[in-house]
């Protein structure tokens, strides 16, 4: 099977680390994988070290008039059973560029649950031969009118990135890993994950931490993740309300080393971004840290409703986020109990193996 994955993203995010892990199992199982991104793309080197093959076109942005014409030329030179498109700009130009003639499959993905625009949905509605979507709160956001046939709608998950640990770090390895970041070993650690960025709730944390420092003196919060100069300027502001217990670590590869530093991962995502399935979460499960997250969007899908594997709260409210954290701070016990349960989680529901099967089947199906 031939599959040509057409991206107009210039970063690399948590959509393209999840569909270059698919491409790269699909790969492996003998299929032929090509891609088509914009020039000067950070995709460029990813792909070359996944030994993926890709051309360079002028995609990418939703007033790109020449996106159609790259993509229609690439289509037709590459000739592919199936078309991957993981943009809604590209959404637009393939469907302009599809050619009735030609036996290619297209296959729309979706990974945010913010409502297209009519006209795009409309556009995927005629043209797309199937949609994934990410979670089910992608999948409600796509039907909401009769535009899009729902049997052409697919929700498959998006993978782990991280192999699941057996079992959640010892003390010892978190302390281990505090010292190679350069965090202090002693006291409790929360991990955020969402840069610094207000709309993934960054001051929520910061006001939920100083709720419950003065139950836990000793708690600090560090953060990950990438950073305007202009998101950067509270950071002072935001150690001296934490009388100094903040630190920014900046955008890090080692966010496994990061996620095993945390006692607790807190996600507080706000709910008019309408997350769609985040990854922050998902990879906190599989490396055995306790998550509280904000009740919004895909964050159920991925932790579970029941508080079982994770702690979920009234979404947009820095004291109920308050409340979640020393509840797992101040029960080991809940907090380890949580832990594994989100281990077990991942492994059924989540490994990369999983997520390829099911594209695997629905592309084979598609070209029945």
């Amino acid at each position: 099977m031939r599959i040509f994955w057409i991206c107009g993203s210039r970063i690399v995010g948590g959509a393209e680390r999840a569909t270059l892990q698919i491409a790269e199992l699909l790969r492996a199982r003998g299929h032929t994988v090509q891609a088509l991104i914009p020039p000067a793309s950070a995709l460029d080197p990813v792909l070359e070290r996944a030994g993926i093959a890709f051309h360079r076109g002028h995609i990418g942005g939703s007033l790109n008039l020449r996106a159609s014409f790259a993509i229609k030329r690439a289509l037709k030179k590459a000739a592919p059973d199936v078309a991957l498109i993981t943009t809604s700009d590209e959404w637009v130009w393939a469907s302009l560029a599809k050619d009735s003639r030609a036996p290619t499959r297209f296959a729309f993905v979706r990974h945010m649950a913010l409502i297209l625009p009519r006209s795009v949905r409309w556009l995927a509605g005629r043209n797309a031969d199937a949609i994934v979507a990410v979670s089910n709160a992608v999948s409600h956001s796509l039907l909401i009118d009769c535009l899009i046939p729902p049997n052409r709608v697919h929700v498959i998950h998006n993978p782990v990135r991280f192999p699941p640990r057996q079992q959640p770090p010892t003390a010892g390895e978190r302390a281990s890993a505090r010292a190679t970041l350069g965090l202090d070993s002693n006291g409790q650690w929360l991990g955020f994950f969402g840069g610094l960025s207000e709309r993934k709730g960054i001051q929520d944390v910061v006001k939920s931490t100083a709720i419950i420092r003065g139950e836990y003196p000793n708690l600090r919060l560090f953060a990950c993740g990438r950073a305007s100069e202009a998101e950067k300027q509270p950071i002072g502001g935001w150690s001296r309300q934490l009388g100094g217990g903040f630190a920014y670590l900046g955008d890090i590869d080692s966010v496994d080393m990061a996620m095993a530093a945390a006692d607790v991962v807190v996600v507080a995502t706000h709910s008019s971004l309408k997350e769609a399935f985040p990854l922050t979460p998902l990879e906190a499960l599989a490396l055995g840290t306790p998550v509280v997250a904000y009740d919004t969007g895909g964050i159920p899908e991925v932790i579970g409703s029941s508080g079982e594997t994770g702690l979920l709260v009234d979404p947009d409210n820095p004291s109920r986020l308050a409340a979640g954290i020393q509840r797992l701070l101040s029960d080991q016990l809940l907090a380890d109990r949580i832990a594994r349960s989100g281990l077990h989680r991942v492994r059924e529901l989540f490994t990369p193996e999983l997520a390829a099967d099911r594209y695997e089947r629905l592309f084979l199906e598609l070209l029945r």
